[in-house]
C-alpha cells in the first residue's frame, strides 16, 4: 500500500515528537541519578603582567557550596576531596557554605570535615569566607570557626592577604563578608598588583564601589546555577542575592568574574545543566 504525503509528514512528526521524549527522558534520568555524582574540574590560566614571575605556575583552587548533609553525603565529599588531594594546588580557597542545614551538625560531622580539610595540602595559604548557611545561628557560625580552626583555614571576612611565593612579589586576595564594608576590604590595593575578590554572594559584585578598586578576577558561588537551568529560559527559581547575576544573567563589570555552581545539591537532589564543579586556576606572568 503506498503511503500518502499525509501520511508520511504524520510518520515524520511522529518521529521527532519520539525523539523529544526519549531526549527529555534521558536529561531528567541523568539530572536525577547521574549528574549530582558528577565533579567537573575547570582548568583556567590566569595571565596578567600584574602577576609576578616568582608566582608562574602556582595553581590555585576554588571551590564552593559544599552543603554538606542530607544530599551532600560522605561518598560524594570523600570523591570531592580526593580529586582536590590529586590535584595538589598551591592555595586553596572555599566560597562558603560548609553545612547545608543546622540538622547535620554533630560530633562524628564536624571531625569528618576536619579530617577532609585538614588533609588539604596548600603550602601557599588555605582560605574559605562565610555563606549565608554558615551563619544560620550562634550554634553554626561557632561550629564552623571551629571547623576552620582546626582545619588551618583563615577566615577572610572584609580583609586582604598576599599570596607570594618565597619572594616579596606577591598578589593580593581579598575576602568579602557577607555584608561587605569595602573600604576596609579594599584597603591598600595597587593596579600593579594582581588582585583576586572572593564573594560568596554573586549580586555584590554588581556594587557600584567596587568599580572604583582595581579588581583583576571576582570569584561567586551561592546559587548553584540554580542547579536545574532550562535551556534558553534559564533557572527554575530566583535565589536572593543572586539575582541580578547569576549562571543565566550576566553583566558588563568593569572586571572580570566567575559564577560557580558549586559542588553540593540543596532544596532538590538534581542537577540540569548545572554539574558539580571546581576550578583550578594556574598562574602566569
Amino acid at each position: 500500500m503506498e503511503i500518502t504525503n499525509l501520511q508520511k509528514k504524520l510518520i515524520i512528526l511522529l518521529s521527532i515528537l519520539v525523539g523529544i521524549m526519549v531526549s527529555i527522558t534521558f536529561s531528567l534520568y541523568r539530572a536525577i541519578y547521574v549528574n549530582p555524582n558528577n565533579l567537573n574540574v575547570i582548568y583556567q590560566t590566569l595571565q596578567d603582567e600584574a602577576i609576578p614571575t616568582s608566582l608562574n605556575d602556582v595553581s590555585i583552587l576554588y571551590f564552593t557550596d559544599l552543603e554538606f548533609g542530607e544530599f551532600q553525603n560522605q561518598e560524594r565529599t570523600e570523591n570531592l576531596f580526593n580529586t582536590i588531594y590529586d590535584l595538589a594546588p598551591d592555595v586553596v580557597i572555599f566560597g562558603g557554605d560548609l553545612y547545608d542545614s543546622s540538622d547535620q551538625i554533630n560530633d562524628e560531622n564536624n571531625q569528618l570535615l576536619i579530617n577532609y580539610l585538614s588533609k588539604i595540602d596548600a603550602p601557599l595559604g588555605k582560605f574559605a569566607v562565610l555563606g549565608e548557611k554558615d551563619q544560620l545561628d550562634e550554634t553554626m557560625l561557632n561550629t564552623v570557626n571551629n571547623i576552620y580552626s582546626n582545619s588551618q583555614f583563615e577566615i577572610l571576612s572584609d580583609i586582604n592577604v598576599k599570596i607570594g611565593n618565597q619572594s616579596t612579589a606577591s598578589i593580593r586576595l581579598i575576602g568579602l563578608s557577607s555584608q561587605p564594608n569595602f573600604e576596609q576590604a579594599l584597603s591598600n590595593l595597587s593596579s600593579d598588583e594582581y588582585n583576586l575578590l572572593i564573594s560568596h554572594y554573586p549580586d555584590t559584585l554588581v556594587n557600584e564601589t567596587l568599580a572604583s578598586y582595581p579588581i583583576s578576577l571576582a570569584l561567586a558561588g551561592h546559587s548553584h546555577g540554580t542547579q536545574v537551568t532550562y535551556p534558553i529560559i534559564g533557572g527554575y527559581r530566583n535565589i536572593e542575592n543572586a539575582t541580578q547575576l547569576n549562571r543565566s544573567i550576566s553583566k558588563n563589570l568593569s572586571f572580570d568574574y566567575i559564577i560557580s555552581s558549586g559542588v553540593g545539591c540543596t532544596n532538590v537532589n538534581v542537577r540540569l545543566l548545572s554539574t558539580p564543579e571546581i576550578y583550578y586556576f594556574n598562574l602566569h606572568h
